[in-house]
């Protein structure tokens, strides 16, 4: 690298934990943002439009879910190989999976624009909520290659642990993404009124722009496109199968993730009742852009850790492996029960921001007050995955992702809504109990891969003499 500022196998690791997470908490909280302007400006067309948008939250993390997991399998690779001090790989790493980005993202929009309308039929969608909902995942889908694409070279910035960059891609999305939110719904001269396909396009515009800058970033403050040729971003199979190893389960635990949304949407879609579910998904999707605020702290942590672990990891110390978890762990839980103390009593007056509906309203405050007590269980898994993930043993965050979103969310959801007839207050409750069942589980997976290289997690390890 050619400026590279911070030291993960040597500095400081709490100066190290609190310098990488402050960037991407900051960034996330534009992007988040980014999501709350286009709400607030689809709930500016009705509470109809807010419903489409969050009905298609589920989809448009199938994008995410590519993005993500490639750009958090890529970070542990590149960050493994900087830290055994092998930079040469680390180059070949970052290029191939740039590579494998663009192939992704064109088997993504196909597999999305064949099964959006099929989707959206089985969470009851009908008539102008349908609509509405094609109309803005189609645009999004035909984009998607800049969201996966602008992810990418992340990867090698966040592995030597410039998060900063990260970060400016949201301010600047976000940015682009206020102006042109309204200027193309309600058409200004020669732009015609787009109404909900104009916040589809301000995405995909924005997410254009933001990809031109990391890429120009990561040129400019890194030497990873030095004395490279075209060839060099075909696919090789060598990188390509390791890339696949490391984000395959990165991205399938996003797809559980994906999957967990849709299943909640899915839920939500019969309460009050089916003609009547819009405001259910309305009011959830309104309580979960607060709920994604109040953890931004925590998904700063959560990259924080993912490169300090990985670095370290692939120094072999060991040692500052557990102190960059353990340090992680107590500044997210700290925030995160500050976090927990604000959407309980703020609740009603959050969720009136978005929405008078009253039933919307009562729905979401219902959510956040039952949220607040289990998002430090969620900070605790998440901060928990990006260990075994830079300790480069992904699988296992797969199989307690496809628990918590999937296989125990449908049992739990079933029994509390359905079964013993507590409805949509089931849910909501289903969805703390899920979250702390799969904590519990998961941390005696970490204690036990841990132990196997010497790290006894959550006790003083004795200096023998």
């Amino acid at each position: 690298m050619k400026n590279q500022k911070l030291n993960l196998t040597k500095d400081s690791i709490p100066h190290l934990a609190i310098k990488m997470a402050i960037p991407v908490s900051v960034g996330f909280f534009f992007h988040t943002m980014f999501n709350v302007v286009d709400t607030y400006f689809a709930s500016k067309i009705s509470s109809i439009a807010v419903a489409a948008i969050t009905i298609s939250f589920p989809m448009y993390m199938l994008i995410i879910m590519i993005s993500r997991g490639t750009r958090e399998g890529a970070t542990a690779l590149i960050a493994n190989a900087e830290g055994s001090g092998n930079k040469f790989l680390a180059k070949k790493y970052l290029i191939q999976t740039i590579c494998f980005s663009i192939m992704a993202s064109i088997f993504i929009m196909i597999v999305g624009l064949l099964s959006i309308p099929y989707l959206f039929k089985l969470l009851n969608a009908e008539g102008e909520y349908f609509n509405f909902a094609v109309q803005y995942m189609n645009i999004i889908f035909w984009g998607c290659i800049f969201i996966i694409l602008d992810s990418t070279p992340t990867a090698g910035l966040n592995a030597v642990g410039d998060t900063k960059t990260y970060s400016n891609t949201f301010i600047i999305g976000f940015f682009i993404n206020l102006i042109l939110d309204p200027l193309l719904i309600y058409g200004f001269g020669p732009i015609p009124p787009m109404g909900i396909k104009g916040i589809a396009y301000a995405t995909v515009i924005a997410e254009f722009v933001a990809t031109i800058y990391v890429f120009y970033r990561l040129k400019k403050i890194t030497i990873y496109f030095e004395d490279i040729s075209l060839i060099d971003f075909f696919p090789k199979f060598k990188y390509q199968k390791d890339i696949i190893k490391q984000a395959f389960p990165a991205s399938l635990n996003t797809f559980c993730i994906a999957s967990g949304f849709f299943i909640i949407t899915f839920f939500a879609s019969f309460f009050p009742s089916q003609d009547t579910s819009s405001s259910s998904v309305a009011a959830y999707g309104i309580a979960l852009r607060i709920e994604q605020i109040i953890l931004l702290p925590a998904i700063g942590l959560h990259f924080a850790c993912l490169s300090l672990t990985g670095q370290n990891f692939g120094s072999m110390k060991y040692d500052r492996v557990k102190e960059s978890y353990l340090t992680c762990l107590k500044y997210g839980l700290i925030t995160m029960i500050i976090g927990g103390f604000a959407i309980f009593f703020g609740s009603s007056y959050l969720i009136k921001i978005f929405s008078q509906d009253p039933k919307v309203i009562e729905i979401g405050t219902n959510y956040l007050k039952i949220a607040s007590f289990f998002i430090p269980a969620f900070t605790t898994l998440q901060i928990s995955i990006s260990l075994m993930q830079g300790l480069k043993k992904p699988i296992y965050t797969t199989f307690i992702s496809f628990f918590k979103e999937i296989l125990g969310a449908i049992i739990i959801f079933w029994f509390l809504c359905f079964y013993l007839n507590y409805k949509l207050e089931g849910l909501w409750y289903g969805i703390l109990l899920i979250n702390y069942l799969s904590l519990i589980i998961f941390l005696f997976v970490v204690r036990s891969k841990l132990k196997e290289i010497g790290i006894h997690i959550f006790k003083r390890q004795v200096e023998k003499n």
